[in-house]
């Protein structure tokens, strides 16, 4: 089978200022999610990410970006799908996070989440809201409480009466832990009035250690916990997770689903596994497993995942490309964790018109910021390489043309740095 591979690069490079106390890490800038038909690999989406004030994020951690475009691909065409912006406070804790929607012409707004912390500055509340035309409009809120060591005890989730103008219950979730600080079970509870609260469901963990062994899930009769499915991992003597086996209960026993292998690790002990095998249980016979997917990864210097390609069991063959497989592709920047001072993005911090679409021969650029600044204008190809600069002078206003006659037909990405915002957005040459 033919196998051609398309990768979709948003990484926009960005020199940061060194000294000798500043500590150096890297966060994700972009992500691209492909699929493929068999022969090749066809873009789905992708999404892009900006930050300032030393602050980042990856896979594993909390993305605290500034703002962030995801863009969906429609018969070869990159169009705006979400709208994502960030608040945080004095402290780098996130305060807000605003998700908007394109309509085809602008970008509306949908869904809110507001943040509060405690003096420990661990998270308090979370107030979920959604757009109601004219202001946000309360749809559900989270409690969090925590035990004497700062562990999360609780999370109570209300829901909001526009009646009483109130949050009441509906769900609670109780955490314990083990004298390890290991979290050993979660219990969920459903509220009713006149019942108050009843149990539904729950989550027990064991451990070796600090590894995680066994993790089964449980729901209530009514009468007792009765058990669903169960994930068992093993491990290396070094701490790399090999497999990780799920399985439902029958009632009687505990019966085999399907079976992750990981292998070929990065470095001994680094948990970083190159290969995963997923496989399932064949009832025939006496059982045994069979191959179904492959998944190959490949990370930075930093441990964090920048590609994961799947691919298909084909008996007879091997492993292969087949239609539906999917891939994705992760873009890093190493950055200073010292604040740089630069302002928070916020949703009123500029706008910009970039026309036409797609560019044939000149590229026109309208730049509205809602506070006058001075801004830098870059236009940067699909893989990261800048292409073209404009220095914007110090105003609210600017018009800026540039020619493209000199640019591949392809994708492109306009980055706009000003001194109290940022604006990132792809564009398309076509001749």
């Amino acid at each position: 089978m033919k196998r051609k591979m398309l990768l979709l690069t948003l990484a926009i490079p960005v020199l940061l200022s060194q000294n000798a106390q500043a500590q150096t890490s890297s966060r994700l800038i972009a992500q691209a999610h492909w699929s493929s038909n068999g022969a090749t690999l066809n873009a789905n989406d992708s999404t892009a990410y900006s930050y300032s004030n030393g602050r980042g994020g990856d896979l594993n951690h909390l993305l605290k970006y500034d703002q962030s475009t995801n863009w969906i691909v429609d018969t070869g065409v990159y169009n705006n799908n979400y709208y994502y912006l960030q608040s945080f406070d004095a402290n780098n804790n996130l305060l807000s996070t605003i998700t908007q929607y394109w309509n085809g012409t602008a970008w509306v707004n949908w869904t809110n989440v507001l943040y509060t912390y405690n003096s420990n500055n661990t998270k308090a509340t979370a107030i979920y809201q959604s757009w109601g035309g004219a202001s946000w409009v309360n749809n559900s809120q989270d409690v969090y409480s925590y035990n004497t060591t700062n562990q999360l005890f609780s999370d109570q989730n209300n829901v909001w009466n526009g009646l009483s103008m109130t949050f009441t219950p509906n769900t609670l979730k109780i955490y314990t832990y083990d004298a390890s600080s290991n979290l050993i079970s979660e219990v969920d509870q459903q509220y009713s009035t006149g019942s108050g609260w009843t149990y539904t469901n729950e989550a027990l963990y064991t451990y070796s250690g600090t590894e995680l062994l066994t993790s089964t899930y449980n729901s209530w009769s009514g009468s007792a916990w009765v058990s669903n499915y169960m994930y068992t991992n093993s491990y290396d003597t070094s701490g790399d997770l090999l497999t990780n086996l799920y399985q439902t209960y029958s009632g009687t026993a505990w019966v085999n689903q399907s079976l992750k292998v990981f292998s070929n690790f990065t470095a001994t002990g680094s948990n970083l596994a190159q290969t995963e095998t997923d496989q399932t249980w064949d009832t025939t016979g006496s059982g045994s497993w069979s191959n179904v997917n492959q998944y190959t990864y490949s990370y930075n210097s930093y441990g964090q995942m920048t590609s994961s390609i799947g691919e298909s069991w084909n008996v007879g063959v091997g492993w292969e490309f087949a239609s539906g497989d999917p891939a994705a592709f992760y873009y890093y920047q190493t950055y200073s964790t010292i604040n740089t001072g630069v302002k928070t993005v916020v949703n009123n911090a500029g706008n910009v018109n970039i026309y036409p679409v797609p560019a044939q021969n000149i590229l026109n650029i309208d730049l509205t910021w809602a506070q006058a600044q001075t801004a830098t204008i870059a236009i940067y190809d699909m893989n990261g390489r800048q292409i073209n600069t404009l220095n914007v002078p110090m105003g609210t206003q600017y018009h800026g043309a540039v020619s493209v006659n000199n640019l591949a037909d392809g994708m492109y990405v306009v980055r706009i740095d000003g001194t109290q915002g940022q604006i990132v957005k792809q564009i398309v040459v076509a001749h």
